[in-house]
């Protein structure tokens, strides 16, 4: 079998609904899919989507199709890294996510040629069903938190992140640290015990302002803070760890196994969040899974993407020995359906893991070829004094 030709499809995916005024740049979403076409009348997809990388990362899988036509599919590790040792430049976004785009679409071919699904090339799935939790308005008002708390619970999802501290007016605001945590008491009023309540600080808080916040969080049970601090300092992240009562997770601005490797030999955060479609891929997420394994540390994948990111990385997550739950956007898990052909049902806090060849997922084709695209709004994090505050 010989790869023939890949096609790439970039497009806009709006809200199915408004969004709080807590993530404005979230109401349209830019999605890239990678095609790969075989001789042997097999395809495979991937997806390249990345927010603010989604031209960089087409034109990047353009340029290595020369790297692609006439190989064999189904060596996918073997394939992914030669494409990567061809390149003096290492890691990084970009690369990272083209690479995930094909690496994921190999495997898509490799699972479909062999009639297996994915977990099963990936040594076989240990669990039916993956631990799924979805963002949500949690941190606009107190009320507004309880309902979306509420609403999530019903839908079958088994936690709800938000993104706290936002609101802060200057680097030590008291003032947002008290609103976060009255929203989730009313949440955690709302939902009882037995629903999982997520922080996502975004990277964006001053070490001190994490802690003094994740202390007064602490009495409504959160089960990790995000990215508490900005990445780049790994003192920084053990200092909010040691002193956090809540467990810390990190790692969707991470990318290889070398980026990983010091927070694990250092034990510097509970939960590891590599994103399957910018960390180099399927092969990289379970290697990255691997190496924490052997530190007692858990992982909790990020996922910002669309159906083929959702699908390689519950793929991933059923052949992890030391999965804990994954990232998902209710409203975004509604509208998958209009872009893919999938057996996904979510219900009791999981999503059902797909037997079906490959990635368990059809792309309808006809239906996202005409979509349009426009480039995806750059957000603006700033204090009141018009300083800088986020990422």
């Amino acid at each position: 079998m010989k790869i023939t030709r890949i096609q790439t499809y970039k497009f806009n995916v709006p809200p199915s609904q408004p969004l709080s005024g807590e993530r404005p740049s979230s109401a349209e979403k830019a999605w890239l899919f990678l095609k790969i076409e075989t001789d042997a009348g097999i395809t495979g997809w991937g997806e390249g989507s990345g927010e603010w990388l989604t031209p960089s990362v087409e034109a990047t899988l353009q340029e290595w199709s020369c790297l692609l036509i006439d190989r064999d599919p189904l060596p996918v590790a073997a394939l992914t890294e030669d494409i990567t040792d061809r390149l003096p430049w290492k890691g990084g976004p970009v690369f990272g996510t083209a690479i995930a785009a094909i690496n994921a679409a190999l495997y898509d071919i490799a699972g479909k040629a062999w009639g297996v699904p994915v977990h099963t090339i990936l040594g076989g799935k240990r669990r039916d069903r993956v631990r799924v939790y979805s963002g949500g308005d949690l941190f606009s008002s107190p009320e507004a938190a309880a309902a979306a708390s509420r609403g999530l619970q019903e839908r079958g999802y088994a936690g709800i992140k938000g993104n706290p501290l936002e609101s802060r007016r200057w680097p030590m605001d008291s003032v947002a640290v008290d609103h976060c945590v009255a929203c989730l008491a009313s949440a955690r009023d709302a939902v009882g015990r037995d629903f999982d309540l997520l922080l996502d600080a975004h990277g964006s808080p001053q070490p001190e302002l994490s802690i003094e916040f994740a202390r007064k969080a602490a009495p409504y049970a959160p089960l990790f803070l995000e990215e508490p601090v900005k990445v780049g300092s790994i003192e920084a992240l053990e200092e909010v760890s040691s002193k956090s009562p809540i467990p810390v997770a990190t790692g969707e601005k991470l990318f290889t196994v070398a980026d990983f490797k010091p927070l694990v030999d250092r034990r510097a955060c509970a939960f590891l969040q590599p994103d399957v479609t910018h960390c180099f891929g399927i092969t990289t997420l379970i290697d990255i899974a691997k190496l924490a394994d052997r530190s007692q540390m858990l992982m909790a994948p990020h996922n910002a993407g669309g159906p083929l990111c959702f699908a390689a990385s519950v793929q991933a997550d059923a052949a992890m020995p030391n999965f804990l739950i994954q990232e998902s956007s209710a409203d975004r898990f509604d509208q998958f359906t209009d872009f893919v052909e999938h057996d996904w049902t979510i219900g009791e806090g999981h999503v059902n893991v797909s037997d079906a060849p490959g990635l368990g997922v059809e792309v309808k084709e006809a239906d996202i070829a005409g979509l349009p695209y426009t480039p995806y709004p750059y957000r603006q994090y700033r204090h009141e004094d018009g300083s800088w505050k986020g990422w």
